[in-house]
């Protein structure tokens, strides 16, 4: 079928294209909101700012599209082939992707918020800047992902499998996290361990030092954290004791220097 075909049919008021297949044609821009295209594959399609509206898309094949700004908010994307496609700013508001593959997809600046990902393949996924606001991510794979800049806000990544990801001012207040356990904001500005010292010394710093020096720890736990060899018998306090080692290392390090600087 040829894109030109599609658009006649679907304004004739047809709108179960199931199966079909498209290739080397443009929908750029394309009015289809709650088209059925289940199973279909369009190969080398421009679909940029096209409306797909609660569309039913079901293993539709979409390897390498380019999605830019579209809109799939409430659409049904689940088992869909979306690997390598291009989803710059796409709308996904209330989008069902459970078991979609969106490896090395790019989904910078997209809106994901209350999206269904359970069970998607995200691995090598860009998803800089994008909002999963409370998105349910469940058995999400999430491995060598781009979380930069990244809203999970309230999302449910209960089991999701996290792996060498790019984590740099993501945002995990109040989601539930892969154990199972809900992440809270920790404020450092108001942090009490009871030592006698921090009592005495207040630190003078404001709402943007306190958010880029939470930043930049997340971002060298990161590094440390990835980067650790370990085995089924690795436990968790092994891992944390080896984070605490190396930052403490570099930390001595960095205030003698500073020190030195002063002197």
């Amino acid at each position: 079928m040829k894109s030109k075909e599609l658009l006649q049919s679907y304004a004739d008021g047809l709108r179960n294209f199931g199966q079909i297949e498209l290739t080397s044609s443009s929908l750029k821009g394309a009015k289809l909101c709650h088209i059925n295209l289940e199973a279909a594959k369009l190969v080398d399609v421009n679909l940029v700012k096209v409306d797909f509206f609660n569309a039913k898309l079901s293993k539709i094949g979409l390897t390498g599209a380019d999605l830019s700004e579209a809109d799939l908010g409430e659409a049904d994307l689940r088992e869909a082939n979306l690997q390598g496609a291009i989803l710059r700013g796409a709308n996904l508001r209330g989008t069902t992707l459970i078991d979609a593959n969106l490896s090395q997809a790019d989904l910078t600046g997209a809106c994901l918020n209350g999206a269904k990902l359970s069970g998607a393949n995200l691995t090598e996924a860009k998803l800089r800047g994008a909002n999963l606001k409370s998105a349910s991510l469940i058995e999400t794979k999430l491995v060598r992902t781009d979380l930069t800049n990244t809203n999970f806000n309230r999302a449910n990544l209960s089991q999701a499998i996290f792996s060498s990801v790019k984590l740099k001012n993501t945002v995990f207040y109040d989601a539930k996290m892969p154990n199972g356990k809900v992440f809270s904001h920790l404020n450092l500005d108001t942090v009490n361990d009871g030592n006698i010292l921090s009592k005495q010394i207040a630190l003078k710093l404001n709402a943007s030092d306190l958010l880029q020096l939470e930043t930049s720890i997340q971002e060298a736990v990161a590094i440390l954290y990835w980067n650790i060899p370990r085995s089924e018998n690795t436990s968790l306090e092994t891992i944390k004791n080896i984070v605490i080692q190396q930052l403490n290392k570099y930390i001595s390090l960095k205030i003698a220097l500073f020190n030195s600087l002063e002197q």
